[in-house]
């Protein structure tokens, strides 16, 4: 099954290189659903590059259920294995978006620790409009590794940012570097050890 990486590259992009900004980096600016229609809502992420990727829009709410009454859109579109780790308006919040109930403001997190043996990756952000006046009413970005902060804009709103949702997946994590080295020459000693015991 295709992971929402491989996605990545097929979703529709439109970014603007603004040069250098956050913490002295090159910024990149992203568009989505990235249409040159100037009646639809354009939501936009801001963040050092390479940039976020527009992984899908829509219309109505995405309410971080996976199942039940009101499901979320982006888990059939995101697939199994994908999970909501927070969302801006459910109290204590490990995402922090400024600027709910306007067109712009700021956004940043700090993962929590995963499961043992697992990792959170392919974070995807999404912020959701109010609905019926124009569309999409949401957004998603999917976000490079490491980016955990940047900014965020709706043009052509007229309604402003209702709240956030922060989506990963579990994966297992790989074993590190220095512990597969150590693995190797633990085994390759042993094989010595077996080829001198065998010559004596």
């Amino acid at each position: 099954m295709k992971t929402v990486l491989g996605r990545l590259a097929l979703a529709a992009v439109a970014t603007t290189l603004f040069g250098v900004g956050m913490a002295g980096a090159a910024t990149v600016t992203t568009l989505c659903p990235g249409t040159a229609a100037t009646t639809d809502r354009e939501f936009s992420v801001t963040t050092v590059a390479p940039g976020a990727t527009c992984i899908a829009s829509g219309v109505g709410n995405i309410s971080g259920n996976p199942g039940g009454a009101n499901p979320d859109p982006l888990f059939g579109i995101l697939g199994a294995g994908y999970q909501l780790i927070d969302k801006s308006d459910s109290g204590p919040s490990i995402l922090s978006v400024t600027g709910t109930g306007t067109l712009s403001g700021n956004w940043s997190f700090l993962l929590p620790a995963a499961p043992a043996g697992m990792i959170w990756a392919n974070l995807v952000l999404a912020f959701k409009s109010g609905v019926a006046q124009l569309n999409p009413d949401w957004a998603a970005f999917g976000l490079a590794p490491g980016v955990t902060s940047g900014t965020w804009s709706i043009a052509n709103g007229r309604q402003s940012l209702s709240h956030a949702n922060l989506y990963g997946e579990l994966v297992p994590s790989a074993v590190p570097l220095p512990a597969a080295g150590l693995l190797l020459v633990g085994g390759l000693g042993a094989m010595g050890a077996l080829r001198r015991r065998r010559k004596s």
